[in-house]
């Protein structure tokens, strides 16, 4: 038997979802859907409230850093009300579904961020806010004086969090500005999703049975120690292997599977003998971040990057896994695997640069999960701008990881003729898709052919600079 673990709840997916980039809505949508499939029954543990403190989050990020991103000034409610109204949507539509459905558990979404905070503070035994204060451990910050040059920095908010009196500088050093700019409840944000991936380390290090452990709000593979960058502002990645070596874990292999190259993990242990990061990435001149060739590979000591083109489809990636991946990660023979498993890349994506179907990347995750059977694994969710084929994505992963963790005699519930969504809160989500979980394949009509400029004979040249030369049998 494997051990099951996640870390999901609604609460957590409106917490994820205060993350501009998720559109107010990537990870309650995945939520709602994983529990309309009746997913999480099959799980050993839920972590429903996960959290953190400044002492889990500084063995990574330095203290100056996470003095702004953790002030208690962003814990008021201060964003924009166009902001507020689209957060609030999905609530409102839960409510109204619940009423007419008499279901309970649909009453389970906050209406709004302050309730979500106060239940958070509540939850946590945290005193309540006071005028200036916040309660999501800003005691452990240190002094934060009216002069400390945090409130300076923070002294010009005009209740929209605009760049407009602050010291653009200091913001720019630390990358809070551009895609990262600072918003109503960053510390709560921080602090829940940090939490919710520290949460599979318990697992992570069982020694008796496998454990298979999930966060798909984690993931946040581009922050760096002292900068936030590319949507992430805490890189929960990092902060989960450091606490997984000093829990006597002695060697993890990092897969990624995001559109974009694993920057900020890859620099965190790049010099690392006991960690290998393994990146697949769409690597082309000005695509962010820039960063991942097989030059900055020959650098590292125990860094696997793979930059790819334009148009990668389901066989290519086969290709990628099968003879350069796999063999990478049986080089290393780690007692962890980490995979990031980011959904810019699919079929129906936004950016629109890929064209991997969900069973085609979800099979390939799958096929390193069990060509390491010994191997404890966590899943991290990651990029994806689509939010209703995320949650079709994750679903789908998640009932994947589920089959192969409790038998093949589970009844499929995707092995129907109906190709239809399970009524549930927020299945008005998905009326412009006819209701269908498979719209985004060729199949389903959403689906439309790139151009692939991937060469077959470029993986072999792979093989050869990673000193690959053993094919895995499918």
């Amino acid at each position: 038997m494997v051990y099951l673990t996640i870390s999901t709840s609604p609460f957590q997916s409106q917490v994820s979802d205060l993350l501009p980039c998720n559109n107010n809505s990537k990870s309650s949508l995945s939520f709602a859907l994983l529990n309309a499939y009746g997913l999480l029954k099959y799980f050993d543990e839920v972590v429903s409230l996960p959290s953190s403190s400044i002492n889990d989050l500084t063995p990574f990020h330095c203290k100056e850093y996470l003095k702004l991103v953790l002030d208690p000034e962003l814990i008021k409610e201060a964003s924009s009300d166009e902001v507020d109204r689209g957060w609030e949507s999905l609530a409102l539509m839960a409510k109204d579904w619940g009423e007419l459905q008499s279901d309970e558990q649909s009453f389970a979404w906050f209406e709004n961020k302050k309730l979500l905070y106060e239940f958070y503070s509540h939850a946590l035994g945290l005193e309540p806010c006071s005028e200036g204060e916040s309660s999501v451990q800003c005691g452990e910050l240190g002094p934060s004086d009216p002069g400390s040059p945090q409130r300076e920095l923070l002294s010009g908010y005009n209740g929209g969090f605009s760049e407009t009196g602050l010291d653009r500088r200091v913001l720019e050093k630390y990358g809070l500005s551009h895609d990262c700019y600072l918003f109503a409840y960053l510390p709560l944000y921080c602090q829940v999703i940090a939490g919710a991936t520290l949460s599979l380390v318990r697992a992570a290090c069982l020694r008796h049975e496998r454990a298979i452990s999930i966060n798909w709000d984690g993931g946040r593979h581009h922050a760096s120690r002292s900068r936030a960058s590319g949507f992430c502002y805490i890189n929960d990645i990092a902060l989960l292997i450091q606490k997984l070596r000093r829990r006597g874990i002695r060697r993890i292999s990092y897969i990624d599977f995001d559109l974009h190259h694993c920057d900020g993990v890859e620099r965190a242990f790049q010099h690392s003998q006991s960690v290998q990061t393994i990146s697949v990435h769409l690597h082309e001149p000005g695509f962010f971040p820039g960063t991942g060739s097989l030059k900055e590979a020959s650098v590292g000591k125990n860094v696997v990057n793979i930059p790819v083109q334009h148009g990668m489809d389901d066989t290519f990636l086969n290709q990628i896994v099968q003879r350069v991946i796999m063999p990478c990660i049986r080089s290393h023979n780690p007692e962890v695997l980490v995979i990031q498993c980011g959904g810019d890349g699919l079929m129906g994506d936004k950016y629109k640069e890929w064209q991997l179907t969900i069973k085609g990347l979800v099979n390939n995750i799958m096929y390193i999960v069990r060509g390491f059977p010994a191997t404890n694994v966590v899943m991290l969710g990651g990029g994806g701008y689509n939010e209703r084929l995320m949650s079709r994505f994750y679903t789908y992963l998640t009932w994947k990881v589920v089959e192969f963790s409790r038998g093949e005699g589970l009844k499929d519930p995707f092995d129907c003729e109906e190709d239809i969504i399970p009524d549930h809160e927020f299945i008005e989500s998905y009326k412009d898709e006819f209701y269908k979980f498979w719209a985004y394949d060729i199949d389903g009509g959403k689906g439309k052919l790139l151009k692939n400029e991937n060469d077959l004979d470029y993986v072999m040249r792979l093989a050869g600079f990673y000193n690959v030369r053993n094919k895995e049998v499918v």
